[in-house]
């Protein structure tokens, strides 16, 4: 047995809560350990000090106080987290929404500006002819922006 197993046990060792053979492992490397001697020493007479001392009483009503205080941060925290999570809620929404109209815009910029198979550009679609170009008012699909969700 190394020192640190033994100093990790010592207390189980001296309050007598070891048997067998880990009590004689402990035994044999403390006769023969100057230092997990002395801990041994040290722990034995701490514990010794400690036992001569008396445990305080609790105050009368300590317990009915206690609990009194359980019960009143029992019917306060369900306000608390309601008006959280409902601010949390909205918060995550209103970032869904922002998220999902920057994705459709980007997407639906990116599919005016693609070129299509004719190799011209899709979408609005510019019809090109020797003299001017010309925009089609062929629909692309629905355009979203902030101003669709104002009040109206």
């Amino acid at each position: 047995m190394n020192c640190k197993s033994v100093q990790n046990r010592l207390s189980a060792y001296l309050d007598r809560e070891l048997g067998g053979d880990e009590l004689l492992q402990i035994r044999a490397h403390i006769s023969t350990c100057r230092d997990c001697r002395a801990e041994a020493d040290s722990l034995r007479a701490l514990k010794c000090l400690l036992g001569g001392v008396s445990c305080p009483e609790p105050p009368e009503g300590l317990s009915d106080r206690l609990t009194a205080n359980m019960m009143k941060l029992r019917h306060e925290e369900p306000r608390k987290t309601l008006r959280v999570s409902a601010l949390m809620f909205a918060s995550v929404t209103a970032c869904s929404m922002l998220a999902t109209l920057l994705i459709v815009n980007y997407g639906i910029g990116r599919h005016l500006n693609a070129p299509n198979s004719n190799g011209g550009q899709s979408g609005l679609g510019v019809a090109s002819n020797a003299n001017a170009e010309v925009l089609t008012t062929e629909p692309v699909g629905p355009v979203i922006s902030v101003a669709n969700f104002g009040p109206r």
